[in-house]
């Protein structure tokens, strides 16, 4: 099978040509990118499997071209910018190929809906979100669901460390900019069956997640399970979806600090240069400065993501809640960080998946209804993530 890779030579995308080029099922990856020397870059750390990739120079924005670039595969997914969503979705259409995504950041999820009868027509499925959060988070909602004669709630709670950053140190733990846009624009919330906004990075809780997070406080921030899991569990008498994160507190302090500053605002403002003012968007020199600063070493990683889902519902008339948990850890074959890992694979699995025709159901769908949870999973423990039910507890 031969599955296109878009933003192939990003932090994620090239986690995602990895998993792909190991194994045994894919035959083809092509490794498409705006940077063809990022591209080259994702080749030139391939241990194994490096025949089967090559890279391709790729401007998305670019209709024709794209589809062009597509026509042939067997499924493209998609590691560019949640942004440029509905671009690469069309494209997909117009080249016959099953598509899918990190993630829309609710708004651009519910835009994608809109071409959910067009991918039906054409027998196909476009799949929005399948990182870690959304995608594992939603596969680990299906595995409570399908336990539960019906489901009040979902409420997604994500905790994150990373012991290998020094308290000075700023080191995003995925894109800069969908950062910015979850801790800026106003997170939704899905209650008593309808979505309303809250305050940017309001909502403060304290969860115990698992060592090495241990006990942290999360926080609302704009995320596509809100979005998804209504659209997908509307019939099983879902009421109430939230999503809170837990960033490392020492991050958290200074991601406080630069959107207080104003250095998350796409407002260009006027500041002296050497030929006089220029107009600079805050957030483009943030995202510029932040690219110059050294990762951590490989020996130095030390991160870990909780992904948790807590499902609320009925179980033979008895109201019941279920916690659904993976724990993610570096992978140390590759030298890879857990967030990378856990965002980058499910993506290639999802290719895979699609590739092979191994889906539920057509149409422009989540995690959650295009793919059978234990499936997914299953593949998943290879990298070392499993899924755990850690409580399962009769409320009445």
């Amino acid at each position: 099978m031969h599955i296109v890779v878009l933003g192939g030579g990003g932090a994620m995308g090239r986690i995602t040509v990895r998993a792909l080029v190991e194994d045994k099922r894919v035959t083809r990856v092509t490794v498409a990118d705006a940077r063809p020397a990022a591209a080259e870059r994702a080749l030139a750390w391939l241990n194994k499997g490096r025949d089967k990739a090559a890279a391709a120079a790729c401007d998305v924005r670019d209709a024709d071209g794209l589809a062009a670039l597509l026509h042939g595969s067997d499924a493209v997914v998609n590691a560019t910018d949640y942004t440029f969503n509905l671009e690469v979705m069309r494209a997909a259409l117009s080249a016959h190929v099953p598509y899918a995504d990190l993630g829309g950041l609710f708004h651009m999820t519910r835009r994608q809906y809109e071409l959910d009868a067009a991918f039906r027509a054409a027998g196909l499925t476009a799949v929005l979100g399948i990182g870690s959060t959304p995608g594992i988070t939603n596969l680990l909602a299906a595995i409570a669901v399908e336990s539960l004669d019906r489901v009040e709630r979902l409420d997604v709670r994500i905790g994150c460390s990373d012991g290998s950053v020094a308290g000075d140190t700023f080191v995003a733990p995925y894109s800069i900019r969908t950062i910015f846009d979850e801790c800026t624009l106003q997170p939704m919330v899905y209650r008593a069956g309808r979505w309303s906004p809250v305050a940017p990075m309001s909502g403060q809780e304290e969860v115990d997640f698992p060592a090495p997070v241990g006990r942290a406080v999360a926080m609302h921030t704009l995320h596509s399970e809100v979005a998804l899991f209504p659209t997908s569990y509307r019939d099983r008498g879902l009421r109430h979806v939230s999503f809170k994160i837990a960033f490392p507190e020492a991050f958290l302090a200074q991601l406080k600090l630069l959107v207080h500053i104003g250095l998350a605002s796409t407002n260009p403002v006027s500041v002296r240069g050497p030929a006089g003012a220029v107009e600079v968007a805050p957030r483009e020199l943030a995202v510029a400065l932040l690219a110059t600063q050294s990762a951590p070493g490989a020996g130095e990683l030390a991160d870990c993501d909780v992904l948790r889902v807590v499902a609320r519902g009925t179980r033979d008339e008895r109201t019941v809640e279920l916690v659904e948990e993976v724990v993610a850890l570096p992978y140390k074959p590759w030298a890879a960080a857990a967030g990378d890992v856990d965002t980058g694979v499910p993506l290639a699995i999802a290719g895979i998946l699609l590739a092979s025709g191994a889906v539920l159901s057509t149409g422009t769908v989540g995690a959650e209804l295009a793919f059978d949870p234990h499936v997914f999973l299953g593949e998943l423990q290879v990298f070392g993530l499993r899924a755990r039910e850690t409580v399962t507890r009769s409320l009445s």
